[in-house]
């Protein structure tokens, strides 16, 4: 208990209740007081919860006095706020769960906030959230005096935060795209400024102001300042002037070459500007830029200097140089081209008259341009050109694809006149020409009568005669073989030196050939008294099967060693074949000719090759012969790649020898024997057409002991006749006749319309002895050729092997086997093959004709050519010499009367099997 001091006044009943009454009213006004806090706290977290910052209100104890809905939302910290308040920020801190690199910060917040009371502003806070907030703490006067609360606000600056991030990207990216640019700027090798409207300098790189210390004065300068100062020609600023004018004015680009002073020298630049503009048109800076051309310039210069050259090297050249595209319009020419074309005018106006020689010679060439860009290959042919004179040039042209960068293809041609030349060509081929049919009708004349001369002695040889008239028989015989020896070595000379001279490839024993050769040399070196020495080739070559031409080979050793017995008259003749080397192709030999003679003076031994020469002025009255012997032998050892070797001595004799390799060939199973009369021409019928009526009955004669029925006729237009009349197994065709030859003849037949008559074998009898002759007959569609005058065994094989190939009436003109394996027995597709040739060959043939009839003769080569493969494909038969000799006409080759022969063979051929070829095709066949 309680003890008051004695001094104290006990309260009366009034005061006491009068305090009574005071506590009441403070009571009251405590707790309007507490109410009115409450409600001011209750509004306060009302407005609170709308603000767009987090707020949080912490007591100097560490306990939460407000807090907004922003802030759970914020943090994820649980509703409703109302739950925290007065709750230990220890409490708050652990509900929040938001928090990212920043927990541990966040957790101790409120606990250092409280302690220290220190203001800070604008700490980000970046949330797991993606949200970053910017926190402020602010301390703030408690009621209770001595106290401090702590107010933590939190704004979302995730937009303004973005916002930065970006421009600071954006910001870098312009750095990095500026350095970049700067970096090209300054690392490209051309010349880069710019300028303001005043031509001051703005920027310059490197290329344009290499020092770094002179482009650093250059900003702010102007054009006549920087010449000025490094002493340029303040001409050459005046012209940058005049262009900034103009760009300005323009706003183009304008672009200028200018000559820069060097020190080393003057350089090219070839410079730009180029303004640029704001939006309302008026100039914000010039670019400028510029690239030293020096070396280009040059290069430029050098290329224009070796064009002039190279022009200047065409226009002297007297060949036309041009190229044409594939239009046909010339996009080159050289000087001689460009004085030829004066006349063109003309040209055109003539090429309109199709009929015109010249319209024929552009179509010429255009065909010939059109072959080379089809086919890419080149070619070579003669062109005329006719002048407005009516004069002719000729050029020998060469024309070849000309593939251009862009991959463009045109046709280059060079054309070098040869109009002198082909007139002396065409005076050396008139003088060959006539030579030749000199020589021919001197082989005919001459081998004519021989033919019955001959002829009829070997009729007469199978009569009964005494001994006298056997030897005068024998002189007939022998003197008619030495005058057919000389005709053939005379022959056989012009061959030589007309370039006509050909040799067969078969295979033959080199060493029977050669012994079978001399054998009859052996008797007359014998019945002359001299000894005959040999060695055979066998004793060094046990195997000497060769391919090559027999005929020709024996004919060079029968030169030799008739020529040794001619000029030895005592002693011996030595003939021997060596082997020497061989590969596993080919074989070499050697052949030697020695004899005892009279030899042959060391300054004589190079006159005896020489045609129609012998050694000494007297040899021909004391030996004989034509002097041709030698130069027939050297020329066919040297055809054959060989050379023909003599060494001799007077009064001791000679050698010659010749060495040659020829192809291996094997030996075959089965020697062919002798053909003899078995009866196989018995019972035939036989058209005799000539008109010599000796060598008629020499042939009849023949004809008639192998019992074949003979027809004669004296000339061609009598054996068409006797054709059309009468059916044969063959026709004996003589070449030169009066009224209509025999190629003449040979045409008419082949056209006539039974099939059967029309493929009758056709053997020639000619008299010319040229194969080129013997190449114009088959071409004009003849089987086969024999020379005059003849033997019965040769006549006799010829007639067998021709008529046994006689087709019979069912046979075609065309040998569709090979379509038929190809076409595997689907019947379609020959049908298809088939209708394409009715449909495109009769087109070609008649265009063949015109072509020939209007001596086209390249454009006639080149349609040959294009049907060769479906003559292939159908087996069209008996025009293969035709066409080779058609082909040929693109080489210049063939004369005009082969060439038109051929056509003429052809096209009668085609013909037929135009005919023939619908029976082919199946009824249910379509297109």
């Amino acid at each position: 208990m309680s003890e008051f001091p004695s001094s104290a006044v006990t309260p009366s009943l009034a005061e006491f209740t009068q305090a009574q009454e005071r506590i009441a009213q403070l009571e009251t006004a405590l707790q309007q007081a507490q109410a009115a806090r409450q409600l001011a706290d209750e509004r306060m977290a009302y407005y609170a919860d709308y603000l767009t910052e987090a707020v949080v209100l912490l007591s100097a104890e560490g306990r939460v006095l407000l807090l907004n809905e922003p802030y759970c939302r914020f943090f994820g910290v649980p509703l409703p706020t109302s739950q925290w308040v007065h709750r230990p920020a220890a409490e708050l801190s652990q509900a929040i769960t938001l928090c990212s690199d920043q927990t541990q910060q966040l957790a101790h917040e409120f606990e250092q906030a409280v302690r220290t009371g220190q203001p800070s502003h604008s700490v980000q806070i970046c949330l797991t959230s993606g949200r970053v907030l910017d926190r402020d703490v602010v301390p703030l006067q408690a009621l209770e005096p001595g106290s401090t609360n702590v107010l933590l606000r939190y704004r979302d600056v995730t937009a303004q935060h973005q916002a930065i991030t970006e421009q600071r990207q954006v910001e870098g990216q312009l750095a990095e795209q500026r350095q970049f640019y700067e970096t090209i700027l300054n690392e490209l090798p051309v010349e880069v400024v710019v300028l303001d409207e005043e031509q001051r300098y703005l920027y310059a790189n490197p290329s344009a102001v290499p020092d770094e210390e002179s482009r650093a004065w250059l900003m702010g300068h102007t054009i006549t300042e920087f010449c000025q100062r490094y002493g340029y020609p303040l001409a050459l600023a005046e012209q940058r002037h005049r262009m900034f004018d103009r760009a300005q004015q323009e706003q183009e680009l304008v672009r200028w070459d200018d000559i820069t002073p060097y020190p080393d020298g003057t350089r090219c630049h070839q410079r730009h500007f180029k303004s640029i503009v704001s939006p309302d048109q008026t100039l914000r800076f010039m670019l400028g830029y510029g690239l030293d051309i020096t070396d280009r310039v040059h290069a430029e210069q050098q290329l224009l200097d070796q064009q002039k050259f190279t022009q200047q090297v065409l226009d002297t050249a007297p060949s036309l140089i041009y190229v044409r595209d594939s239009q046909g319009k010339l996009v080159f020419t050289n000087q001689a081209m460009q004085q030829l074309r004066e006349f063109q005018t003309y040209r055109q106006r003539a090429s309109q008259d199709p009929a015109s020689p010249v319209a024929r010679e552009e179509q010429e060439y255009t065909a010939a341009d059109a072959h080379v860009l089809a086919t890419g290959e080149e070619i070579k042919k003669e062109d005329p050109y006719t002048l407005p004179s009516g004069e002719v040039l000729w050029f020998q042209t060469i024309k070849r694809p000309l593939r251009r960068p862009d991959g463009t293809v045109e046709v280059l041609g060079v054309s070098t006149d040869i109009t002198d030349l082909k007139k002396a060509t065409e005076a050396a081929q008139a003088a060959a020409t006539a030579r030749e049919n000199f020589l021919s009708n001197m082989s005919h004349e001459i081998r004519t009568p021989l033919n019955g001369v001959l002829g009829m002695a070997g009729q007469l040889a199978k009569t009964r005669l005494d001994v006298r008239q056997q030897e005068l028989l024998t002189v007939i015989r022998s003197s008619g073989q030495h005058l057919l020896g000389v005709l053939n070595d005379v022959l056989d000379m012009a061959k030589i030196t007309s370039g006509k001279l050909e040799f067969e490839q078969s295979a033959f024993n080199l060493c029977d050939s050669m012994g079978q050769a001399v054998e009859p040399l052996v008797v007359l070196a014998t019945d002359k008294g001299l000894e005959f020495k040999g060695t055979p080739l066998r004793e060094s070559c046990p195997n000497s099967w060769v391919v090559g031409d027999p005929f020709r080979l024996n004919q060079i050793l029968i030169n030799l060693v008739s020529n040794a017995i001619k000029f030895t008259e005592r002693g011996t003749i030595t003939v021997g074949g060596y082997f020497l080397s061989e590969t596993d192709t080919h074989l070499t030999t050697e052949f030697r000719v020695t004899d005892t003679g009279i030899g042959i003076a060391p300054d004589k031994i190079a006159r005896i090759f020489e045609g129609f020469t012998q050694a000494y002025a007297d040899t021909t009255r004391r030996f004989g012969g034509t002097g041709l012997g030698l130069s027939i032998s050297r020329a066919l050892v040297e055809k054959l790649g060989g050379s023909l070797r003599v060494e001799s001595e007077v009064g001791r004799g000679s050698t010659f020898s010749f060495t040659l390799t020829l192809p291996k060939a094997e030996a075959p199973r089965l020697r062919k024997e002798e053909v003899v009369d078995n009866g196989s021409l018995a019972g035939r019928r036989v058209l005799l057409v000539e008109d010599n009526e000796i060598n008629r009955d020499v042939a009849r004669l023949m004809l008639e002991e192998w019992q074949v029925e003979v027809d004669e006729a004296p000339d061609g237009l009598v054996a068409v006749q006797m054709h059309a009349e009468n059916a044969y197994d063959a026709v004996l065709m003589d070449i030169q006749m009066p009224n209509m030859n025999g190629l003449e003849a040979t045409a008419r037949i082949r056209q006539h319309p039974e099939q059967l008559r029309a493929q009758v074998p056709i053997l020639a009898l000619t008299a010319n002895a040229f194969r080129a002759d013997n190449e114009l007959y088959l071409a004009a569609g003849m089987n086969d050729c024999l020379a005059k005058p003849f033997e019965e065994d040769t006549l006799y094989q010829k007639l067998v092997s021709l008529i046994a190939a006689t087709p019979t009436g069912g046979t075609r003109s065309y040998d569709l086997a090979s379509l038929r394996e190809l076409a595997r027995g689907k019947q379609a597709f020959v049908d298809k093959i088939i209708r394409s040739f009715l449909r495109n060959i009769p087109d070609t043939v008649q265009q063949i004709r015109l072509a020939a009839a209007e001596g086209q003769w390249t454009h006639v080569a080149e349609l040959v050519h294009h049907i060769k493969p479906n003559l292939v494909q159908l087996g069209v038969e008996g025009v293969d010499e035709a066409v080779k000799q058609l082909e040929q006409a693109r080489q210049g080759l063939g004369s005009s009367e082969t060439r038109t022969a051929a056509v003429s063979h052809l096209t009668t051929r085609l013909d037929r099997v135009l005919q023939e070829l619908p029976d082919e095709l199946t009824t249910e066949s379509e297109d």
